[in-house]
C-alpha cells in the first residue's frame, strides 16, 4: 500500500560506507513517518564537508522532506556524520505527534441521542 519514498544523498560518494548507513536509517524513519504524513513526495539530504583533507572533517547536513502541501527542512552540523543522521531522524520523528492530532473527529451533532 505504501510506496517507497525517493531519497537522494548529495555530497557523499556512492561507495562511502556512511552513505549506505544514512540511506538505510533515514529511509526507515521516512517509512515510519509516512503513516502520519502519507503525502511525502521525496526526501533529499545535502552534505557539505569542511576540511576533508585533515584528520577530522566537519559536516553541515541539510535534510529536506518535500510533501504535497509544504516542505520540511532540518539542518545539523557536527564532526560525526552518523550522530548528525540520528539527530535529523529525531527531528523528523517529532513531526508525528503534530500531524496525528489533526485527525478529523466525529461531530457531536451526529451522535445518536
Amino acid at each position: 500500500m505504501t510506496e517507497k519514498i525517493p531519497l537522494y544523498v548529495i555530497g557523499l560518494s556512492k561507495d562511502d560506507p556512511a552513505n549506505e548507513l544514512i540511506v538505510s536509517k533515514f529511509g526507515g524513519a521516512l517509512e515510519k513517518v509516512q503513516q502520519v504524513l502519507p503525502d511525502i513526495i521525496e526526501a533529499k539530504i545535502s552534505v557539505k564537508s569542511q576540511n576533508p583533507e585533515g584528520s577530522r572533517t566537519h559536516y553541515d547536513v541539510t535534510a529536506t522532506v518535500k510533501t504535497s502541501k509544504n516542505q520540511l527542512v532540518y539542518t545539523e552540523s557536527d564532526w560525526d556524520i552518523l550522530k548528525i543522521c540520528d539527530q535529523l531522524i529525531k527531528k523528523l520523528e517529532r513531526e508525528m505527534p503534530k500531524h496525528d492530532d489533526k485527525r478529523q473527529r466525529d461531530s457531536i451533532r451526529k451522535k445518536d441521542v
